[in-house]
C-alpha cells in the first residue's frame, strides 16, 4: 500500500471523524461570526442615534430673569455670548424690578412667571414669603456643578439661609471691604502709610494723628459706612435668635464691638459724616472702609486724589476673622418650567471666564481663581500698580443663623451706633435701646 508523502496516511484509507467533533471545530468560529453581526447592528444603532441626536437639538427655551439688578451689568460681563457659546438653544428676558414702580409682588400678580430671581441677601426673607426659594442640591449634583470652586465659608453661609441646610441662592459677586488711603494726608503730616494686617487699636492711634484742623482745613482720619460695617460685622455677633425671633444685641460682645468701631469719632473733630464723600470728592479724609470705591476711584484721581489701600484691620485678638458675607445671588423659584437651563445659567455665570469679568469691572468674584483674582480692575488702567489683592484677605467669617429679621435688626442697630457716635448715648444705653427697637419692629412684621 502506497504512503501518502504530505499527510502521512495510508493512500485508500478514509479520514475518520467521530460523531460531534465538526461542530466542536466550529463553534469558535460561529461565535467571532455573531460577535461581529452584532457589533456591527450596534454600530449601526449607534450611528442612528447619534444622526437622530443631531436631528434634534434642544428645543429653544427663554429664561425670564426677575432681577434688581442693573441689566447693563450682564452685557458688561458679555455673559449672554457665552450662554449662547454653550448653550445656543437659551435666550433671555430681563425684567428690571425698580421699586416703587415695579416690585417683585406686582410682576408676579401680573402673571409673569420668572426662572430665575436676584436680589441682595437683604431678600431672602421676603423671598421665603413669595415662594421664590428652591433648594439647588439635584441641580448642583446632576449638572456636576463643584461647589469647592467656591470660595471658602461661601457654601456654609448660603447653607446657613436655611433651617434644614438646603443650598437656595447662588452668590455671583461679594463685596469685600478694605481701607482706602489719601496719601497726599500722610504725606502733608509726615507719617508712614498704613499696611496689611493691622488692628483697629492701630487705626484708632493713626486716626488721633491724622484729625487735625491744618491751614484752614479740617482733616478727618477715619470714618467708615456705618451700616456696612455693621452688617458685616468681624466677631460674626448675631442680631435675632432664630428659635425665638427676639434681639440679642444687648450683649457685652456687642459693647465690644460698638465701643471699638464707635471710638473714632470721639476724636475731636471727627464727627461721622459722609465719609465716601469727604474721602473721594473733598479729599479731607485720610481713611475709609465700606462698599467698594474701586469703579468710583478713576475719576477723583482726575480730581487729584492719590490713593492706596491696605487689607481690613482685625480686632484684637481675632487676626484673620474676616467679615459676614455680603453678595447679591440669584435663586431658582420652584414655580420654573426650565430649572435645568436655569442653573446651566448660573453655571455660566460662575464660568471662569465671565467671572473674570466681571472681576475686570471692579467685582469680586466668586470662584477661587488666580486667572480672575488677578484681572480685578483691570478694566481701569488707572487703577494699575495698587495693592489690589488687600481685597482677597478679606475673608467669609463663620455665619451666624439666619433669620428674615436679620436686615431689619441691622439696620435699626447702626442708627444706635450713630447715636453713639455723636455722643448722645453711652454704649450700655445704644444697645438696651437698639434691642427694644427691634423688638417692637419684629413683632409689627410677625403679624
Amino acid at each position: 500500500m502506497q504512503i501518502n508523502q504530505r499527510t502521512g496516511r495510508k493512500r485508500g484509507t478514509m479520514n475518520i471523524v467521530k460523531p460531534g467533533t465538526r461542530f466542536w471545530m466550529l463553534k469558535p468560529l460561529l461565535l467571532l461570526l455573531l460577535v461581529a453581526l452584532l457589533a456591527t447592528a450596534c454600530g449601526k444603532a449607534g450611528n442612528q442615534s447619534r444622526q437622530n441626536d443631531a436631528e434634534e437639538p434642544p428645543k429653544p427655551v427663554t429664561l425670564t430673569i426677575m432681577a434688581t439688578l442693573d441689566p447693563a451689568i450682564l452685557e458688561k460681563l458679555e455673559l449672554e455670548k457665552h450662554l449662547k457659546a454653550k448653550y445656543p438653544h437659551i435666550s433671555l428676558k430681563f425684567i428690571q424690578i425698580k421699586a416703587p414702580d415695579l416690585t417683585f409682588e406686582t410682576a408676579l400678580a401680573s402673571g409673569e412667571k420668572p426662572d430665575l430671581v436676584c436680589c441682595s441677601i437683604a431678600s431672602v426673607g421676603q423671598f421665603i414669603d413669595l415662594g421664590l426659594l428652591s433648594d439647588m442640591t439635584p441641580l448642583i449634583k446632576k449638572h456636576q456643578f463643584d461647589l469647592t470652586r467656591l470660595r471658602p465659608g461661601m457654601e456654609a453661609t448660603v447653607r446657613s439661609y436655611s433651617q434644614t441646610g438646603e443650598f437656595t441662592t447662588m452668590p455671583f459677586y461679594m463685596s469685600n471691604n478694605v481701607v482706602y488711603y489719601n496719601k497726599g494726608i500722610f504725606d502733608l503730616f509726615g507719617l508712614s502709610y498704613p499696611k496689611d494686617g493691622m488692628t483697629w487699636s492701630d487705626v484708632s492711634e493713626l486716626n488721633k494723628k491724622l484729625t487735625r484742623f491744618h491751614n484752614g482745613i479740617q482733616y478727618y482720619g477715619f470714618q467708615f459706612n456705618q451700616q456696612n460695617m455693621t452688617y458685616k460685622n468681624q466677631m460674626a455677633l448675631a442680631f435675632v435668635d432664630r428659635k425665638t425671633n427676639k434681639a440679642i444685641v444687648n450683649t457685652d460682645q456687642w459693647a465690644k464691638w460698638m465701643r471699638t468701631m464707635g471710638e473714632f469719632s470721639f476724636v475731636e473733630g471727627n464727627k461721622p459724616g459722609n465719609g465716601q464723600n469727604l474721602f473721594l470728592k473733598d479729599q479731607t479724609l485720610a481713611m475709609y472702609t465700606g462698599p467698594s470705591l474701586l469703579t468710583l476711584l478713576p475719576d477723583a484721581m482726575k480730581n487729584g486724589l492719590q490713593w492706596g489701600i491696605v487689607s481690613l484691620p482685625d480686632f484684637d485678638g481675632m487676626k484673620g476673622a474676616g467679615t459676614q458675607m455680603n453678595a447679591p445671588y440669584f435663586a431658582i423659584p420652584p414655580t420654573s418650567e426650565h430649572k435645568d437651563e436655569a442653573f446651566q445659567f448660573l453655571s455660566v455665570l460662575l464660568s471662569e471666564e465671565v467671572q473674570t469679568n466681571l472681576a475686570a469691572i471692579g467685582s469680586i468674584p466668586v470662584i477661587q481663581s488666580e486667572k480672575a483674582e488677578k484681572a480685578l480692575g483691570s478694566a481701569y488702567p488707572e487703577l494699575r500698580d495698587n495693592n489690589l489683592q488687600a481685597f482677597f484677605k478679606d475673608t467669609i467669617a463663620k455665619p451666624q443663623p439666619y433669620t428674615r429679621y436679620d436686615s431689619t435688626a441691622a439696620n435699626l442697630l447702626f442708627k444706635q451706633l450713630e447715636e453713639y457716635q455723636k455722643g448722645h448715648k453711652d454704649v450700655n444705653t445704644a444697645l438696651r435701646d437698639a434691642e427694644e427697637i427691634i423688638n417692637t419692629e419684629i413683632a409689627k412684621l410677625v403679624k
